[in-house]
């Protein structure tokens, strides 16, 4: 099975060449519990030495429970039905404790929320090498490698709690490569980084593989990783075989020409986090009818703004209106369902051990039962793909599914005010599109909807505006949004 070749490498095959193999996976086969299909379904794969392994392919399509399984974490931690084999720097990653394979392997998981393991960031990215027995100096020196290869030294002194999602990202990497592991795995690692941080990560990761280390990352991001590799695989169906072609990106929206007066609105909002500002008298305007794309670097303050129009931060100056109303005067049930936030760690806010009841919370909370009910979940499980998922536990599901489901328990309430904090993390190009797609749909029926993001061609696709935080305020860039189609 021939993979086409990248700068960094020839065309390869699935089994590389060379004796110098990391990791070897054989006829591996793993059903989550109570799943009926097969997470993965008969892999074989070698990854050598030296080499950066792409791994793409659809949400659910088993990327990260390979990722899982080479990491050592399938079934102890998730349950189900194994088969085949797993060996990782000599070892048997499916039979030795995870503890074990600790200092070969590094994984990096999605949810870099909860990834952290002490309250400050130098304390934290040291816990790996310090718990390995390392010298004092030697700690330090990793430390100061591992910060400086994530893009995170300028947070050393800040504690995790106040750090916005995407620095929490490049921290829960740095704890990672402080350890120096034979083999590093990474899922999903720049889907909440900015274009420069992302690219930053990229030639880190290069380097990392030239000295030695094998690197496997899964990315829906394609366009960020794929100068780097020496391989292109896809991951779809529980199988491993030849990538696609890269995916067109498609025709932007025509632009919306609303008028409606606002249906929310910041006025002068300073807010921040252990009394640092991030937001320095931000201000912006949300119209029915209209999506918006929020852009800026991590820790501009794109999250504190989005929050803060949803009532959940509160500021030191300024107001948030919904409609005419005073947010921070409206109790949690008038403010939902007219307005509705999908936040970044959606996994963190998932309340019931059924999909469908998951996205049925909102209904109940409404007074919406019976018929009209069930046709809402139907309907909005129809929009998002969640259909055959309706009867799994949301945590059983990939990090894109869940994002999906907390999506949907927002739609299906119909809010008049959408607030989606980068909702893309986790999906692959065909669900980014059919989001875009609903998030038009949505706004074409009335909504207003903000969207902070990261994802240029994702903003091409959804957005009438372009607003980018800047000194923390919200500004009109002045472009139209295929000005993101290459960041």
């Amino acid at each position: 099975m021939t993979v086409r070749g990248y700068p960094h490498g020839t065309p390869h095959e699935v089994t590389p060449p060379g004796d110098a193999v990391v990791a070897r996976v054989r006829g591996l086969r793993f059903t989550y519990g109570g799943a009926r299909a097969a997470a993965l379904d008969g892999v074989d794969l070698d990854v050598r030495a030296g080499e950066v392994l792409v791994l793409e392919g659809p949400s659910g399509g088993g990327k990260s429970t390979l990722l899982r399984s080479l990491a050592g974490l399938v079934p102890d931690f998730h349950g189900g039905v194994l088969g085949g084999s797993v060996e990782v720097a000599g070892m048997d990653a499916l039979r030795q404790p995870p503890a074990a394979l600790g200092g070969a392997v590094g994984m990096v998981f999605q949810d870099p929320e909860a990834q952290a393991v002490l309250g400050t960031v130098e304390r934290d990215v040291a816990f790996g090498p310090a718990n390995a027995g390392m010298p004092a100096a030697e700690i330090a020196r990793r430390v100061d490698g591992a910060l400086r290869a994530a893009g995170a030294s300028h947070l050393r002194d800040r504690r995790i709690e106040a750090l916005s999602s995407g620095e929490r990202q490049r921290v829960a990497i740095a704890g990672v490569l402080a350890r120096g592991p034979r083999l590093l795995l990474l899922d999903e690692p720049t889907s909440q980084l900015d274009a420069q941080a992302a690219a930053d990560l990229a030639r880190a990761l290069r380097e990392l593989a030239d000295a030695g280390t094998a690197v496997v990352i899964t990315e829906h991001r394609a366009e960020r990783v794929r100068p780097i590799a020496d391989r292109v695989l896809a991951v779809c169906c529980g199988q491993v075989g030849p990538a696609a072609p890269d995916e067109a990106t498609g025709e932007p929206p025509a632009p919306c020409t609303a008028t409606a007066p606002p249906a929310a609105r910041a006025e002068g909002i300073v807010a921040g986090h252990d009394g640092r500002h991030v937001l320095r008298g931000a201000s912006l305007v949300l119209v029915p009818g209209r999506v918006t794309a929020l852009t800026g670097p991590n820790g501009s303050g794109k999250s504190t703004l989005l929050r803060a129009l949803a009532g959940l931060h509160c500021p030191t100056d300024g107001r948030v209106l919904l409609g005419d109303e005073d947010v921070s005067a409206l109790p949690p049930e008038l403010r939902f369902p007219r307005l509705g936030m999908v936040p970044q760690d959606p996994g963190r806010h998932l309340l019931t051990e059924r999909v469908d009841d998951e996205i049925a919370v909102a209904l109940r909370a409404q007074g919406i039962t019976g018929d009209l009910r069930d046709a809402r979940i139907a309907a909005v499980a129809d929009d998002l793909e969640l259909g055959h998922l309706l009867d799994r536990h949301p945590l059983d599901l990939s990090v894109g599914e869940r994002e999906r489901v907390a999506l949907a328990a927002i739609l299906v309430a119909d809010p008049a005010v959408l607030v989606l904090d980068e909702p893309t993390r986790g999906m692959d190009p065909s669900r980014k599109r059919a989001l875009a797609h609903l998030i038009r749909r949505r706004a074409a029926e009335g909504a207003a909807v903000l969207v902070a993001t990261h994802d240029g061609p994702f903003a091409v696709a959804a957005a009438d505006e372009v607003l980018e935080m800047v000194n923390g305020d919200a500004v009109p860039t002045g472009l139209p949004p295929t000005s993101l189609l290459h960041a």
